[in-house]
């Protein structure tokens, strides 16, 4: 099948799987006392936890952004907001006991909107929890707004690997996206933090931007590889203006879609392979010697709410408004909006406010999607034992046709079906088989 009639037929949505089931078909928030008591059958003092941390705060609007965020320039909200931080904390503590931390990975919003007294307060509290010799931190970061003594303190509690939102180089697209961050900011950033010693550092690039093209893309690669990454996350633009309201203020005649679309994302992936970015997972471009190409190498790649992740711990805990915990038999998200997580801890309660609890299927189906996305791969036997196994075993007939998998040992993934990795996926998802059955739809 020809490249345009494949965009044409796969260009349908899917979820990202960054979780299974995914967000939408949660069952609901299990309540306090099962959320914990799966969390404490599930606890290896030997593995600790993984904690993500949501901070909400922005400092300026980006207008592509989807993320749950709260603009304001005010630091003292940041304060409070860890304060809060610390009660949640508390309170996972007091409830579990003494669990201790194999990771933290600060989201948001922006880390780094924190002020250094707001940040050392919080991890002055969390720090005696660390399982020391083991632990790593990781911190996403907005170059505009990032000092250097921030960077500082940030090596100082070992936070070892920095994520900057770099998106694009090109002073037309920024623009259009209300993010203006020079390049010799970024590098002024880039360089101090290999100077202090952090040398693992992730770029989130973003293609499908409103005046992109093959030569903005190209020049915006050039300028990466010259500052040199470990690892580039490198995501598809989602345009949903009726659903997230600043979008709206990016101008949609700059868009491209389809194969113009597709042409963006080929261009980037063949200027990352020639400078020996391989690709991991999904949308992600590691070199050698990274943490995430050595988790693969190593079969410790997971993917989860924070993307492709060196696995540490089976079980993450969210701190912080929006942000998503996970043990082996369930999910938990807390309250979106700061006003009802505070009140929620001030009641002494989890700011928990959906969530999902896994049927054995969903378990399943979670480890298939898990191998998947690490070995790009599909096994030949771990799926049919699955309720709709007559239905995926279709559904790689089909995909052998179109030239997106092939057959040895295992069901590999071709180079022409690299881009479609989430709608090969989607054929493991019963969750999202049954929707569309009830709603009358067939395609994959």
């Amino acid at each position: 099948m020809k490249s345009h009639d494949l965009e044409r037929k796969y260009n349908i949505p899917v979820p990202r799987y960054t979780s299974y089931p995914a967000v939408p078909h949660w069952n609901g928030a299990p309540c306090e006392g099962i959320w914990l008591g799966h969390l404490k059958d599930h606890y290896d003092p030997a593995q600790g936890v993984e904690l993500y941390i949501h901070v909400p705060f922005c400092e300026k609007l980006c207008y592509y952004c989807g993320c749950h965020r709260v603009i304001s320039k005010n630091k003292d909200r940041g304060l409070e907001y860890v304060n809060y931080l610390i009660k949640e904390w508390k309170l996972y503590k007091k409830k579990l006991g003494d669990i201790k931390i194999a990771s933290i990975h600060l989201g948001g919003g922006t880390p780094n909107f924190l002020t250094v007294e707001a940040f050392t307060n919080l991890f002055n509290e969390l720090s005696p929890s660390f399982k020391e010799e083991e632990f790593k931190g990781s911190i996403e970061i907005d170059p505009r707004t990032c000092t250097k003594e921030q960077l500082d303190m940030y090596k100082s509690f070992g936070i070892e690997r920095l994520s900057m939102g770099v998106q694009d180089f090109d002073e037309k697209v920024q623009l259009a996206i209300g993010r203006v961050q020079p390049y010799e900011k970024v590098k002024e950033l880039v360089d101090y933090a290999r100077e202090i010693g952090i040398a693992d550092i992730n770029f989130d690039l973003i293609y499908g931007l409103p005046f992109q093209s093959t030569n903005t893309i190209t020049e915006t690669i050039e300028k990466v590889l010259t500052l040199n990454p470990l690892q580039i996350a490198f995501y598809s633009y989602a345009h949903l203006p009726s659903r997230i309201k600043n979008q709206r203020l990016i101008p949609e005649e700059g868009l491209l879609h389809g194969m113009e679309k597709r042409a963006l994302y080929e261009k980037g992936k063949e200027l990352l392979a020639i400078n020996h970015y391989e690709e991991i997972g999904l949308d992600h471009f590691a070199k050698d010697d990274s943490s995430l190409a050595k988790a693969k190498k190593e079969g410790r790649l997971r993917r989860n709410f924070m993307g492709h992740t060196h696995k540490t711990s089976s079980m993450i805990i969210g701190l912080g408004c929006s942000s998503i915990s996970s043990s082996i038999k369930s999910f938990a998200q807390n309250e979106k909006e700061v006003k009802e997580y505070y009140n929620k801890i001030n009641s002494g309660l989890l700011a928990i406010r959906s969530g999902h609890t896994q049927s054995s299927q969903d378990l399943e189906v979670e480890e298939i999607m898990q191998d998947f996305f690490a070995t790009n791969s599909i096994d030949k036997k771990s799926w049919k034992k699955l309720n709709h196994a007559s239905i995926i075993k279709q559904k790689l007939d089909e995909l052998q046709e179109d030239g997106l998998i092939e057959e040895g040992d295992r069901f590999l993934v071709t180079e022409k079906g690299r881009p479609f990795m989430r709608n090969i996926a989607s054929i493991f998802d019963h969750h999202l088989l049954e929707s569309k059955q009830n709603s009358g739809s067939t395609s994959l």
